[in-house]
């Protein structure tokens, strides 16, 4: 940082002052010295590109016996977007020097203000020294040194440096800022874009902290250089103390990689490591880890070590364009078992499964199709059962232009095979076609009529006989057809006031297919769980994916209301229910959408200022006020404190193989003054016999020079090889410089 602003000072003074005097200006000249005085004299030339340059001073003289050109007297240089001011500027013409001396300022396009009090120049602008140098660069940092040299045009030196991004004390400017390097020598090379530091010492408050007989970076036109990062070091319950010291390696412009082992008290070396390339057409990246080390398996009742056992985890994912139309790519996750990730945790929390995909897609018009293949890992810890893999899923959706009546037909085709060892292997193909039309009536009715007919075939191999209702299974090819038509009216009716508008609009549908249509020979593998919600209430097919669809005939009903404020407030409210005609007893074994009424469902929506929002959707059961789902964020606050909270409740008897979910979180940011933030955060499982799952506080400092940030986590989930964790960490953060972290 400091060579950089030596050699913006130089570059700049050699680069207008040589030029200028080099170049004659329009300005008269005699034998003798001739100064002329009383109003600023104004000269003008052009530099080799064109550039005008433009002298201005109180007097110039030029002395042809002796070969000096003299500028005194708020002497000014300007060329194209730089600025030199100076007391007194002059050229030997003989010695071919240029200096420059009393209050020089030097105005960079960049933002860099550079102050001195003396320099001097080589007329080919290759060597020069300046005196007493004083910085001020774009992002207010500083830096000054008692002088510096510049030779063979690349290499600056400068001497008894100081940098610094710390505000001086307005009371007492002469106090040693809050940190700041103090350096014997500074060597700028710039051929090898390197700063090289010789007896460099980091102050704190003016007492030194750390010394260093020498140390190197790349100067700041390097954006990447082989050599090592930051390290860092801490402590957690599941690894002991561990420590980072990654190495970063420049492989080529569009290529590098980060090789980051990790050294842990209990787990022995991590072995980790980061590759990335840019192409033409695309990108790739990948990651992993590996070490070899204990893995506790079974139960925390009966559980048994595996020693010194291979571990690890690899994620690469990529993307190519083959053309305008056509891309491809990647996306893999996988782990050698099901919780070194999250005994580990030096990586993202994987969750409960890890999906990898392969794909290529391509988009024309209104028009897309794709072809995947996925597989799936289970990281939940017990007995593992097999995970499916599918290959292929293939995808084709088309939506045609608007025909003379204003209607578009749509197209969607769809190809899976599945292949899962626990449960039937099978391919299923599935077409649909459709018509949608809109009519808007005068006085405001929006009315939309859509048909579709649906075919899908299967060929089965049944693991079983029977299904869970012991209803016989077959083998073989099956399939169904499904033709529906559905209506929708929307009457949104809008009032304005004095500070907003209000709007009403009730919602009417009604679908129509025939009764039936998921026979038991079918076999469910995207339609398992199911629920009602306010987004699929309205819908004529409220099931996920293809395996499952619902039929028969059915009336949904609900309604908006909105209150909007001419400030950008919000109020808004939907809630909505369907009614079957027909019970669906198909449906009954995988999703519970065989009931005649749907539950309850909706959302509230509230937020009258920036300082205060909140958002509510829930679930109630059709016949009782009580709720299957509630969920309510509130955020409340502004900059100085804040409050966010997260309330999720969820009944069992959405899935009978799931257990009911009650969370609740709670974080809280407060900024007690310019400089200090404190954070909490909790999360807490509320169902019997829950407590809590993780706990974080954090500290945060931040100047215009410094960070310092502490954070403390509690988790409390544990398994067989993953204990409860305690984990610390601070922050030590240098604006500009750089940080430690421990």
């Amino acid at each position: 940082m400091a060579s950089r602003a030596l050699n913006y000072a130089l570059g700049a003074v050699m680069l207008t002052c040589a030029v200028t005097a080099s170049a004659p200006f329009a300005v008269a000249q005699s034998a003798a010295a001739q100064p002329v005085s009383g109003r600023p004299e104004v000269a003008q030339s052009f530099d080799q590109n064109g550039l005008p340059i433009l002298l201005r001073a109180e007097e110039v003289s030029h002395d042809q016996d002796l070969g000096v050109i003299v500028a005194r007297g708020d002497v000014e240089i300007a060329h194209g977007d730089r600025i030199l001011l100076a007391d007194t500027l002059s050229y030997n013409q003989n010695a071919k020097t240029v200096t420059a001396s009393g209050n020089i300022r030097i105005l960079e396009p960049t933002g860099e203000v550079i102050f001195a009090d003396y320099v001097e120049l080589s007329e080919d602008m290759r060597d020069g020294t300046i005196e007493n140098l004083r910085i001020l660069l774009a992002d207010n940092a500083r830096i000054a040194a008692a002088g510096g040299r510049r030779s063979n045009g690349d290499v600056t030196e400068m001497a008894k440096a100081v940098y610094s991004p710390c505000e001086v004390c307005q009371d007492d400017p002469t106090r040693a800022p809050l940190w700041q390097v103090k350096a014997e020598r500074v060597v700028h090379d710039q051929s090898a874009q390197q700063v090289e530091y010789y007896d460099a010492v980091l102050e704190m408050y003016g007492v030194p902290v750390a010394y260093s007989p020498y140390f190197t970076h790349p100067d700041p036109t390097v954006k990447r250089r082989t050599g090592f990062l930051a390290p860092s070091f801490g402590s957690k319950t599941n690894t002991d103390w561990f420590l980072r010291t990654p190495f970063f390696w420049d492989i080529s412009p569009d290529k590098d990689a980060t090789l980051d082992p990790i050294l842990t008290g209990d787990q022995g070396i991590i072995y980790s490591g980061e590759y990335r390339e840019a192409f033409d057409t695309g990108y790739m990246e990948a990651s992993g880890s590996f070490t070899i080390a204990d893995e506790r398996i079974g139960s925390p009742d009966l559980e048994r070590i595996e020693e010194d056992v291979f571990r690890g985890h690899f994620f690469s994912d990529g993307q190519f364009n083959v053309d305008e139309t056509w891309r491809w790519g990647w996306d893999v996750n996988r782990s050698t078992d099901q919780s070194y990730l999250r005994k580990f945790s030096f990586w993202d929390d994987p969750g409960n499964s890890m999906t990898s995909q392969v794909y290529t897609e391509g988009f024309r018009g209104r028009n897309y199709t794709s072809a995947r293949a996925y597989s799936f890992q289970n990281l939940r810890q017990g007995q593992q059962s097999d995970t499916p893999v599918i290959l292929p899923l293939l995808d084709y959706n088309g939506l045609g232009e608007a025909d003379s009546f204003g209607g578009r037909w749509s197209l969607d085709a769809n190809f899976r095979g599945l292949t899962d060892g626990d449960d039937a292997d099978s391919q299923r193909f599935s077409l649909q076609a459709g018509y949608r039309r809109e009519f808007i009536a005068n006085f405001g009715l929006v009315t939309t009529v859509s048909g579709s007919l649906r075919g899908d075939v299967y060929n089965v191999d049944q693991a079983q006989q029977r299904d869970d209702s012991g209803r016989e299974l077959d083998d073989g090819l099956t399939g169904r057809v499904i033709p529906r038509v559905s209506a929708e009216a929307r009457y949104p009716m809008a009032r304005y006031s004095v500070d907003g508008r209000q709007v009403i609009e009730p919602i009417v549908a009604l679908h129509a297919a025939p009764n039936g249509g998921n026979n038991e020979d079918i076999p469910n593998a995207d339609s398992i769980i199911f629920e009602t919600d306010d987004i699929n209430v309205l819908s004529a097919n409220r099931t996920n994916g293809l395996d499952r669809v619902e039929t028969g005939q059915k009336v949904v009903a609900g309604i908006n209301m909105a209150h909007y404020d001419d400030d950008g407030g919000r109020l808004a409210f939907f809630i909505g229910q369907s009614y079957r005609l027909h019970d669906d007893n198909d449906l009954s074994v995988d999703t519970g959408l065989e009931n005649s009424r749907s539950d309850w469902v909706g959302r509230v929506e509230v937020s009258p200022n920036k300082y205060f929002s909140a958002f509510y959707r829930f679930n109630f059961k059709d016949d009782e006020f009580l709720a299957n789902r509630n969920e309510l964020t509130l955020s409340a606050g502004g900059e100085g404190f804040r409050v966010l909270t997260n309330y999720t409740f969820v009944r069992d008897s959405l899935d009978p193989a799931a257990t009911a979910v009650e969370e609740l979180s709670l974080s809280i940011s407060n900024k007690i003054n310019d400089y200090w933030t404190t954070q909490l955060s909790t999360l807490q499982d509320l169902e019997e016999g829950g407590g809590s799952l993780s706990h974080v506080a954090g500290l945060i400092y931040e100047d215009e020079c410094f960070i310092f940030s502490g954070r403390y986590v509690r988790t409390f989930t544990r398994s067989v090889d993953v204990e409860e964790e305690d984990s610390i960490l601070f922050r030590l953060t240098y604006k500009t410089l750089g940080e430690v972290e421990f």
